[in-house]
Protein backbone atom coordinates (compact mmCIF):
# COMPACT_ATOMS: atom_id res chain seq x y z
CA UNK A 1 0.00 0.00 0.00
CA UNK A 2 3.16 2.49 1.05
CA UNK A 3 4.60 1.91 -2.92
CA UNK A 4 0.83 2.62 -4.25
CA UNK A 5 1.02 5.60 -2.13
CA UNK A 6 4.41 6.99 -3.38
CA UNK A 7 3.59 5.99 -6.93
CA UNK A 8 0.17 8.29 -6.78
CA UNK A 9 2.41 11.20 -5.60
CA UNK A 10 5.09 10.44 -8.18
CA UNK A 11 2.41 10.89 -10.69
CA UNK A 12 0.35 13.44 -9.45
CA UNK A 13 4.20 15.37 -9.04
CA UNK A 14 4.73 14.55 -12.90
CA UNK A 15 1.75 15.68 -14.31
CA UNK A 16 1.86 18.50 -12.53
CA UNK A 17 5.17 19.50 -13.97
CA UNK A 18 3.60 19.01 -17.40
CA UNK A 19 0.71 21.88 -16.59
CA UNK A 20 3.82 24.12 -16.51
CA UNK A 21 4.13 26.45 -19.82
CA UNK A 22 7.12 25.40 -21.85
CA UNK A 23 9.81 27.68 -23.33
CA UNK A 24 8.01 27.09 -26.84
CA UNK A 25 4.47 27.98 -25.44
CA UNK A 26 6.20 31.27 -23.23
CA UNK A 27 7.24 32.69 -26.42
CA UNK A 28 4.64 31.77 -28.45
CA UNK A 29 2.39 33.80 -26.37
CA UNK A 30 4.79 36.75 -26.40
CA UNK A 31 5.04 36.14 -30.38
CA UNK A 32 1.26 35.94 -30.47
CA UNK A 33 0.55 39.35 -28.58
CA UNK A 34 3.22 41.27 -30.67
CA UNK A 35 1.80 40.15 -33.49
CA UNK A 36 -1.16 41.62 -32.52
CA UNK A 37 0.43 45.03 -32.67
CA UNK A 38 1.08 44.73 -36.61
CA UNK A 39 -1.02 47.15 -38.62
CA UNK A 40 -1.33 46.26 -42.09
CA UNK A 41 -2.96 48.98 -43.45
CA UNK A 42 0.22 50.96 -44.11
CA UNK A 43 1.96 47.76 -45.62
CA UNK A 44 4.46 45.79 -43.89
CA UNK A 45 7.81 46.64 -42.96
CA UNK A 46 11.09 44.45 -42.71
CA UNK A 47 10.91 44.22 -38.57
CA UNK A 48 6.69 43.13 -39.14
CA UNK A 49 8.30 40.76 -41.53
CA UNK A 50 10.71 39.40 -39.24
CA UNK A 51 8.13 39.33 -36.54
CA UNK A 52 5.79 37.36 -38.79
CA UNK A 53 7.67 34.78 -39.89
CA UNK A 54 9.04 33.99 -36.17
CA UNK A 55 5.93 34.01 -35.46
CA UNK A 56 5.31 31.60 -38.78
CA UNK A 57 8.36 29.13 -37.49
CA UNK A 58 7.11 28.94 -34.08
CA UNK A 59 3.94 27.86 -34.53
CA UNK A 60 4.73 25.38 -37.81
CA UNK A 61 8.28 24.89 -37.54
CA UNK A 62 9.41 21.85 -35.61
CA UNK A 63 12.77 21.35 -36.13
CA UNK A 64 13.96 24.52 -38.06
CA UNK A 65 15.34 27.85 -37.29
CA UNK A 66 14.50 31.48 -38.66
CA UNK A 67 18.00 32.98 -40.44
CA UNK A 68 16.45 36.25 -41.60
CA UNK A 69 14.00 38.51 -44.08
CA UNK A 70 15.73 39.25 -47.77
CA UNK A 71 13.88 41.87 -50.03
CA UNK A 72 12.00 40.16 -53.00
CA UNK A 73 10.75 43.75 -54.30
CA UNK A 74 6.54 43.22 -53.54
CA UNK A 75 7.75 40.77 -51.07
CA UNK A 76 9.76 39.77 -48.10
CA UNK A 77 11.55 36.39 -48.21
CA UNK A 78 12.44 34.40 -45.31
CA UNK A 79 15.02 32.57 -45.05
CA UNK A 80 15.77 29.31 -43.11
CA UNK A 81 16.75 26.25 -42.20
CA UNK A 82 15.38 23.17 -41.50
CA UNK A 83 16.22 19.49 -39.56
CA UNK A 84 19.11 18.62 -37.44
CA UNK A 85 22.11 19.18 -40.16
CA UNK A 86 20.20 22.80 -41.36
CA UNK A 87 19.28 22.46 -44.42
CA UNK A 88 18.83 25.56 -46.35
CA UNK A 89 15.23 25.75 -47.46
CA UNK A 90 13.43 27.79 -50.06
CA UNK A 91 12.28 30.94 -47.97
CA UNK A 92 8.07 31.62 -47.79
CA UNK A 93 7.07 34.87 -49.06
CA UNK A 94 5.19 37.81 -46.99
CA UNK A 95 3.31 40.17 -49.20
CA UNK A 96 4.50 43.70 -48.42
CA UNK A 97 1.14 45.16 -49.36
CA UNK A 98 -0.98 42.77 -47.40
CA UNK A 99 0.84 40.72 -45.09
CA UNK A 100 -0.24 37.53 -47.01
CA UNK A 101 1.84 34.38 -46.37
CA UNK A 102 2.86 32.33 -49.54
CA UNK A 103 5.09 28.89 -48.68
CA UNK A 104 5.79 26.08 -51.09
CA UNK A 105 5.90 23.62 -47.87
CA UNK A 106 4.02 25.02 -45.21
CA UNK A 107 0.90 26.57 -44.42
CA UNK A 108 -0.14 29.78 -46.33
CA UNK A 109 -2.50 32.57 -44.99
CA UNK A 110 -4.56 35.33 -46.17
CA UNK A 111 -2.97 37.40 -43.30
CA UNK A 112 -0.43 36.91 -40.25
CA UNK A 113 -3.19 36.67 -37.77
CA UNK A 114 -4.19 33.26 -39.32
CA UNK A 115 -1.21 31.80 -37.74
CA UNK A 116 -2.22 31.82 -33.99
CA UNK A 117 -5.40 29.76 -34.09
Amino acid sequence: MKSLSLLALALSITLGECKQASPRDKEASALRKALKAVTLGDGVSQSEADLIARCYFNQNVGCGQFTGIRDGGDTWIVDGVFGYRGRPIVGFEISKTSGKITSPDGPSYATPFQIFP
